[in-house]
């Protein structure tokens, strides 16, 4: 009898020690996914400071979509590099982005939907018939996807305040 009582207590144990080890496990993926996210990111507003068209167009699923505030939109991640090229050498050429992450929302463990704030300084009118901000902000929604160990956009969508 007293040792049915241990085993029962053993077994116990062990299921309660393996659920912990998973639930731990499944915060540091969560952890370590929010952090590979932000550094996405990160790297990305570093490849817009240096108007580098095809590293931002690295950063997107080959069949990634993107919208500007203007509603102009591009599929595709060669077509996203075509806009980039063109946007950083005429009315982006001098711009400045922040982009700061509000949350993460994970949809599957491989897909995730990511909302920032970004501010742009330094930027022209795109064309003559519009008068430049001397600051944009706005809000920009990523949906991002994690293929072979890195996450990567699959839609870039922004969203301009206007007024602010």
């Amino acid at each position: 009898m007293v040792r049915s009582y241990l085993k029962t207590i053993l077994a116990v144990f062990i299921l309660v020690s393996v659920a912990t080890a998973v639930s731990w496990a499944k915060t540091d993926t969560k952890a370590a996914n929010e952090a590979a996210i932000k550094k996405l990111v990160a790297s990305w507003d570093e490849c817009f400071e240096r108007k580098d068209a095809h590293a931002c167009a690295m950063f997107y699923v080959e069949d990634g979509d993107f919208t500007s505030v203007r509603g102009d939109s591009d599929h595709g991640r060669l077509a996203v590099e075509e806009h980039y090229k063109k946007v950083f050498t005429t009315f982006l050429l001098n711009a400045h982005r922040k982009d700061t992450v509000r949350s993460i929302r994970f949809l599957s463990p491989t897909i995730a939907s990511v909302d920032s704030d970004f501010e742009i300084t330094g930027a022209t009118a795109p064309n003559a018939n519009e008068a430049a901000k001397s600051v944009r902000k706005g809000l920009l929604t990523w949906i991002v996807t994690k293929q072979n160990g890195q996450w990567y956009i699959a839609v870039f969508h922004e969203l301009d305040f206007p007024g602010k």
